[in-house]
């Protein structure tokens, strides 16, 4: 009697240990640093507080749409707005920020909002091609593609090449390179969105009010 209380017992813990145990979801994000920085810590505080931890793989824009599209992951940690009109099913969208692309000069040369605009100007642009299409088709500019964010800073810093488009904001700080001057394009602002696939409608709901609570919370930060 004695022994076959023990195994209910212990099979009583068991089921209460399952159903505790976190559910996985697998997120796509971009290679900008502050996303290992800032928002996939940010994220994964909050749905380590609803019972999920993530699963995380790195996916330029581009890849990152082919992926919720045909269902094989449960969403992306932040993608900027013109990128929302290629999901489908539309996903769920939360917000997160509003960025400016700005472009960055290296000292001694002309630096203004219609270089983007100019096809004798070089421009290194940190993400891919397809990606940057997905964006935005007001650029005239010739543009090189890296999207090793590091490398990017590491290639204007060193000199070779003049101007560097960066996406910028409250949450995406200024790159870390060796020149102060810079202008802000006319391409955007764009909104900064954490995406989830429409399956997960409910969550999405007490995400963005995990979300919303942050977002007033940096403005209030701004504010002070």
């Amino acid at each position: 009697m004695r022994y076959r209380l023990q195994v209910v017992y212990l099979f009583s813990i068991s089921l209460f240990s399952t159903s505790y145990q976190a559910s996985e979801l697998v997120f796509s994000h971009s290679g900008h640093p502050v996303n290992e920085s800032v928002l996939i810590p940010l994220l994964q505080t909050w749905y380590n507080e609803l019972g999920y931890t993530l699963s995380l793989q790195e996916a330029e824009g581009a890849r990152a749409v082919k992926l919720l599209n045909d269902g094989l992951i449960d969403g992306d940690v932040a993608r900027l707005s013109p990128l929302l009109q290629y999901l489908d099913p539309p996903a769920e969208a939360i917000l997160l920020d509003t960025v400016q692309i700005v472009i960055y000069c290296r000292d001694g040369v002309p630096c203004h909002a219609d270089l983007v605009s100019d096809r004798k100007v070089q421009i290194l642009v940190p993400t891919q091609d397809t990606t940057l299409k997905l964006l935005t088709s007001d650029i005239a500019a010739k543009l090189y593609f890296n999207n090793n964010w590091q490398q990017v800073v590491t290639l204007f810093n060193a000199g070779k090449i003049d101007y560097l488009l960066w996406p910028q904001s409250r949450l995406l700080p200024p790159p870390d390179i060796l020149t102060k001057h810079y202008a802000i394009t006319r391409i955007g602002p764009f909104k900064l969105f954490h995406i989830l696939h429409p399956k997960h409608h409910a969550l999405a709901q007490a995400v963005r009010q995990k979300a919303n609570a942050y977002v007033s919370s940096m403005t209030d930060t701004i504010k002070q």
